[in-house]
């Protein structure tokens, strides 16, 4: 019985995979951090019940949770919540983006350099196909990461109370 040699990465899949990797970090890192904040906006002595409580949250339901704190907390604040208000939509960008490329399947295109992204198996029913050079799914996984550092910013500039 012959059995095909296992070929080694090429360059392309290599420099995908270290992206993929960045972006579910990144990802991870944010979904601590949104789940910190709303943990934080409570007394100490619930923090315990708290935690619990949001570890079951999806990162959707967590940033509509924040959401709302952040809208009540910056009410008078026309600044603070345009840019509060960028940031929510940007993360739940990021969170379909991270959906689509942690549950999706990967391919290769390798001829013309680019990245195959389908979210179901050929011929089993409502597949999308998406693709990306390597620049672009680059260049998603530096978004994601300047939306890790802006969250950061914005609960510094303008935090959120534990009142709202």
């Amino acid at each position: 019985m012959d059995v095909m040699p296992i070929l080694p990465e090429t360059e392309l899949e290599a420099t995908a995979a270290q992206y993929l990797g960045r972006l579910l970090f990144v990802f991870g890192r944010l979904e601590l951090n949104l789940g910190l904040a709303l943990v934080n906006l409570h007394p100490a002595s619930a923090s315990e019940r708290e935690a619990a409580r949001v570890e079951e949250l999806r990162f959707g339901d967590k940033l509509k949770e924040l959401e709302a704190k952040v809208l009540a907390s910056h009410a008078a604040n026309a600044r603070a919540l345009a840019r509060w208000r960028k940031w929510f939509l940007a993360a739940d960008t990021l969170r379909e983006l991270r959906n689509a490329f942690a549950h999706g399947r990967w391919g290769f295109q390798h001829y013309h350099q680019q990245i195959v992204h389908v979210s179901h198996v050929p011929g089993g029913g409502d597949r999308k196909e998406v693709r990306y050079t390597l620049e672009e799914f680059a260049a998603h996984v530096a978004a994601a990461e300047e939306l890790a550092e802006e969250f950061s910013t914005l609960r510094d500039m303008h935090p959120v109370s534990r009142t709202a």
